[in-house]
């Protein structure tokens, strides 16, 4: 499976590198989203990705997924956790984020490594987030920033108090790097910002950790370690069909997210064929589900949908569920960590 993925992704890659990097430093708080969690109940965010839209699509079919989805899970924030677009113009892009804004829950959005891939600008998609067009979008890109990438930045989960309950981090992982033959890396410049951010959480709340999730497209190394020895058992829901298309290299991410003991999960897409979630030393290794039938891992035996995770607000406990749509029905099919244990 991965040796076809392969060779389905490097013509599409092209020339494609890391995004680039800027001079200016900005303060923690310009980097930061309040979104409210008034409600007493578990706050639930749905991960979509792999959605690949293209100019010559038939986009209705992958809507009305997408949007049985969106309705099964009934999330209170909707992350778009990249390849959202493949060879798409602008056209595309503005339809689907018009279709994602009908629905009046809040949304958000990370790079991939396709999403650059289209007939428009490389500044076209982060702009058009960043433009106050969609009143349901939450999306920061500081101009000329000393971040690498665009898709850097935190939500804070604010009780009805304004104290922050929990984070959401959300990063670029850049694309395919022909330097080093493989996927690209999180920059230590990034390495960082994850720090300085954290750390400022933990400042503003009276020197307690704030606990918090990362979302990015393209798993750290950390998540092929091991894999082919895994059972089915070894999950708390889904499996993997293929080995991950993990970054190449880990400045040290990954041992900086366990000395901070800040991230409970880390939320990949990228490998369509894998659904799962691992506990690993004490963090959540979610990959989300495909949402569509785009590129590979497209007939109706395979699972198609998306991912959803409930925070406890009392706890701050993680559970998980799959939402599985289909092309050929309006049947969404849950599963729970209970029932997949």
């Amino acid at each position: 499976m991965k040796k076809i993925k392969t060779l389905l992704a490097l013509p599409l890659i092209g020339v494609l590198l890391t995004g680039c990097v800027g001079t200016k430093h900005y303060a923690e708080v310009e980097y930061q989203i309040r979104v409210g969690w008034d409600k007493a109940e578990d706050f639930r965010i749905l991960q979509l990705g792999d959605i690949h839209l293209s100019q010559s699509d038939l986009d209705e079919e992958h809507y009305a997924v997408i949007d049985r989805t969106i309705k099964a899970s009934n999330p209170d924030l909707i992350i778009l956790n990249g390849d959202i677009f493949t060879y798409a113009d602008k056209h595309t892009v503005k339809k689907f984020f018009e279709f994602m804004d009908s629905h009046n829950i809040l949304w958000t959005y990370t790079f991939g490594n396709h999403d650059d891939q289209g007939y428009y600008s490389d500044t076209f998609i982060q702009t058009l987030l960043g433009s106050g067009t969609y009143k349901n979008c939450r999306f920061i890109d500081l101009p000329d920033d000393d971040v690498t990438g665009r898709s850097n930045f935190v939500l804070n989960l604010k009780g009805s108090d304004d104290k922050t309950l929990y984070q959401v981090y959300l990063l670029e992982s850049h694309n395919y790097n022909f330097d080093l033959m493989g996927y690209d890396n999180i920059k230590q410049d990034q390495i960082d910002w994850y720090e300085r951010m954290v750390n400022a959480a933990k400042v503003e709340n009276g020197g307690t950790v704030v606990p918090s999730s990362i979302y990015m497209h393209i798993a750290l190394p950390v998540f092929t370690d091991n894999w082919e020895q895994l059972k089915p058992e070894d999950f708390k829901i889904g499996d993997m069909e293929e080995g991950a298309g993990s970054a190449v290299l880990d400045l040290g991410f990954y041992n900086k997210i366990k000395e901070l003991n800040s991230t409970h999960s880390i939320h990949v897409n990228h490998d369509h064929a894998n659904d799962s979630v691992l506990l690993y030393e004490g963090i959540n290794f979610v990959y989300g589900v495909h949402s569509t039938n785009r590129i590979y891992n497209d007939n109706e035996s395979r699972k198609l949908g998306g991912s959803l995770m409930k925070i406890n607000k009392t706890t701050k406990e993680l559970h998980f569920e799959n939402y599985y749509a289909s092309y050929t029905s309006d049947e969404v099919t849950l599963v729970t960590e209970k029932e997949a244990a």
